[in-house]
């Protein structure tokens, strides 16, 4: 016995030593794990917070869909966050709090009136009556790049669950939270004896640390050593950790269902996709069926089981009454409470958007690696869902006359007064982080790259305007090859002599490469480098006709230069970064590049119209009918029709259309046979915010001889009016009968073929 006892013992104390050590393994599981790496996280993206303000044009139906699109409830009173009534000419809006990238705002009750059109015109606190310059919407959850373990969550801090939240939570799940060491064996054993009653189970004996541990570590198995694990495991977190940080961990971590693939985690994103709000912003009955969801997500699911919904949530508020959590009138109240309150069963509303691309490629230039998801970020953008979609229904309407599947296209919208990106499609499908055309694609520009050449001859007011006579002859040179080049016009004609604005309307092709020639490809080079060009760019005399590639990206950025009076910012998506905490990774600071005068610039917006108005895209009329007016725009094809561009603007937007093929096969379409009629079909489902022409200083109208391009005074023959730079400044010619050959500088007279010479013009 004695032999037998010592073995024993021996087994005992092994068996002891091989306990320590795993309970000591099992505590560092928990501890690094819970102290390094908690969460994954994902990178949730917003779209841009709609700003209301009575000078901003903003109209009534506009905000509608916006509040619609937020899950806002039209109520009797507006009473709570997230509601709004309407009544005549004026709305009353309780706006949400919200974590805006540069400022938390709180909620905010205001009343907007609208004017006879439809159009904010104030925009009041309520009741105080006092003025508010202006309130932003929260933005829309538009998409997000999910963790590595595929799980969805917002990560919240403990003070922003509402304490009625917590309450609740222990009442049903664990009313000894803070009273226990992690392990409650009462309850084990209460609920052991409970299911072998029931020769099933029917009751769990978990607290919640028990339960937060089963969620982060271990499986959902039932067996024996998954529960012995649960137990010691939960033993060393409660010893580890405060009560506090359990509960936080908790409420990130329990699970609300599926979303398309997506398990969606914690009470932030919980409270978003079954309400659309933040936690902080929950009622009662919104409380009661989040906390009773816990014990079966699928089987309380009040998109697929509102009955059983319904059930489950009165019996929580039953419980919240009974312990004086809320009082009757709140009881009675939430009874009454629709179970479903958010119309769309998805967390995010709309299909993945192309403009996501872009997004995903400038976060990982501003935050590199993975590291994020330990924190989990808030991306917010400039993306317009609404400009989107309006984009996205005129392409189809356009792609639909080209059966051929190959025939793809790309559209950029940017707001060109600060550079922000604010819609994209990458292909006549979703492109689907695939191959995306708007930024990913380098095709040659064509005839996009006189305007440039233009702009930066105008740029010498002494030696070019609007006026300036060019020569569109037959034109023979030494390319880089040293082979001879003689270019033609898409018409294959020559018009002689030709003002500055007629080559530019008309798209001619010698006039620009004569331009070219003389400020010099190497100048135009370097200078599109400066404007942010980037690849290879030839100093080639063919440059003047756009042999360089670019993206449509890249297009509307360099036309951002013109619409915007010579400044423009690098187009970016994002505005802001945050941690899911609220903390501040990353806020926009915009920074203005100059690339041309503002007085040259003018001109070429004035051309820019005119192309619209009398040019090569005056076929827009056709298709928008007058709101073509307000817009200006540059058509642009490319040898062989391989590439069918149009860029085009108005007082907001800038928008860049192209079309061609994948193979670079012809496509036989111009610019105003292809990309222009997509840009007017987009254009007539947004809208036009007509173009204000009116002239910078320094800038004024000035009368230019139709045969010399020479400035001279108001009242002579044979004269158009035309902007030009410095006119008030300059010494005018005075008014005679004009002789072309006499008015002629020398150096127009050397450069006119010797027929001209002899026999005029």
């Amino acid at each position: 016995m004695r032999k037998y006892f010592g073995l024993l013992l021996k087994l005992a104390l092994v068996g002891c030593a091989v306990l320590i050590f795993y309970v000591i393994y099992l505590d560092s599981v928990v501890t690094k794990r819970f102290t390094e790496a908690r969460y994954e996280a994902p990178a949730l993206l917003y779209s841009r917070a709609l700003e209301l303000r009575p000078d901003y044009g903003i109209r009534r139906d506009e905000v509608v869909r916006e509040l619609g699109a937020l899950d806002y409830r039209e109520t009797r009173y507006a009473r709570n966050p997230g509601e709004f009534q309407q009544q005549g000419t004026q709305l009353l809006l309780f706006r949400r709090a919200f974590d805006f990238p540069d400022r938390y705002e709180h909620g905010q009750r205001v009343r907007l009136t609208f004017d006879q059109q439809g159009m904010l015109s104030d925009l009041v606190a309520w009741p105080s009556q006092e003025p508010v310059d202006a309130i932003r919407l929260e933005p829309q959850l538009i998409g997000r790049f999910a963790s590595d373990n595929n799980e969805d969550r917002l990560l919240v801090g403990l003070e922003q669950v509402p304490v009625l939240m917590q309450q609740t939570l222990l009442l049903v799940e664990d009313r000894e939270f803070y009273h226990h060491r992690g392990v409650r064996p009462s309850s084990i054993l209460r609920a052991a004896v409970a299911n072998i009653r029931a020769g099933r189970t029917v009751q769990g004996g978990s607290t919640i640390t028990q339960q937060l541990v089963k969620n982060m570590f271990l499986t959902m198995d039932q067996h024996l050593t998954r529960k012995i694990n649960e137990a010691i495991m939960a033993l060393s977190l409660d010893y580890r950790f405060s009560k506090d940080e359990i509960l936080e961990a908790y409420f990130n971590e329990v699970f609300f269902g599926q979303d398309r693939g997506h398990a969606i985690h914690g009470v932030g994103l919980g409270s978003q996709f079954y309400f659309g709000k933040a936690p902080e912003d929950l009622t009662p009955p919104e409380i009661a069926q989040l906390i009773g969801m816990i014990r079966g997500p699928s089987l309380y699911n009040p998109y697929r089981n509102p009955e059983r919904a319904q059930d489950r949530r009165d019996f929580v508020l039953r419980l919240m009454y009974s312990h004086d959590l809320i009082s009757q009138t709140q009881y009675l109240a939430a009874l009454e409470a629709p179970v479903v309150t958010r119309q769309n069963y998805r967390l995010v509303a709309h299909s993945r958007p192309d403009y996501v691309d872009l997004v995903q490629q400038e976060l990982r230039r501003l935050i590199p690696g993975r590291a994020w998801q330990e924190t989990g970020l808030r991306v917010f953008t400039y993306f317009d869902p609404y400009l989107q979609a309006q984009a996205q229904h005129g392409m189809t309407q356009r792609m639909q006359e080209f059966p051929d599947q190959d025939m793809q296209t790309a559209v950029v919208i940017s707001d060109y007064r600060d550079g922000t990106v604010r819609a994209l499609i990458g292909g006549r499908t979703p492109v689907n982080a695939g191959f995306n055309r708007a930024f990913q694609a380098r095709r040659q520009i064509g005839s996009l790259m006189k305007p440039l050449v233009y702009t930066l001859a105008l740029e010498d007011s002494q030696r070019y305007s609007l006026g300036s006579i060019l020569y569109d002859e037959p034109l023979s040179m030494r390319n880089e090859r040293g082979q001879l080049w003689e270019p033609k016009n898409f018409d294959d004609e020559f018009l002689g002599p030709v003002s500055l604005l007629k080559s530019w309307v008309d798209s001619r092709n010698i006039p620009a490469i004569q331009v070219a020639q003389e400020i010099e490809p190497t100048r135009l080079r370097d200078h599109l480098y400066g404007l942010g060009m980037t690849g290879s760019i030839h100093a080639f005399p063919s440059l003047a006709l756009g042999t360089i590639e670019l993206s449509p990206l890249q297009v509307n950025h360099l036309y951002s230069y013109i619409a915007n009076h010579g400044v423009a910012y690098a187009p970016t998506t994002i505005a802001g970064i945050t941690t899911h905490r609220g903390d501040h990774l990353y806020v926009r600071e915009p920074r203005a590049i100059t690339g041309f005068s503002p007085e040259a610039a003018y001109l070429a917006r004035y051309a820019s119209h005119g192309v619209v108005q009398e040019g090569t895209g005056r076929s827009m009329h056709r298709i928008m009918g007058p709101e073509a007016t307000g817009v200006g725009g540059k058509t642009g094809s490319t040898n062989d029709l391989r590439d069918s561009w149009f860029v085009s603007f108005d007082e907001r937007y800038v928008m860049t259309t192209w079309m061609g093929r994948d193979d670079n096969q012809p496509i036989g379409l111009t610019g105003s046979r292809g990309a222009l009629i997509t840009a007017a079909t987009i254009w007539r489902e947004t809208g036009v915010v007509p173009l204000n022409l009116s002239m910078p200083e320094g800038v004024a109208m000035g009368h230019w001889n139709k045969f010399t391009g020479t400035l001279v005074a108001p009242g002579c023959n044979d004269t158009v009016q035309l902007p030009g730079i410095g006119v008030n400044d300059r010494e005018l010619t005075p008014c005679r009968d004009v002789d072309p050959e006499q008015d002629a500088t020398p150096e127009d007279r050397e450069r006119r073929p010797w027929w001209r010479r002899v026999f005029g013009d």
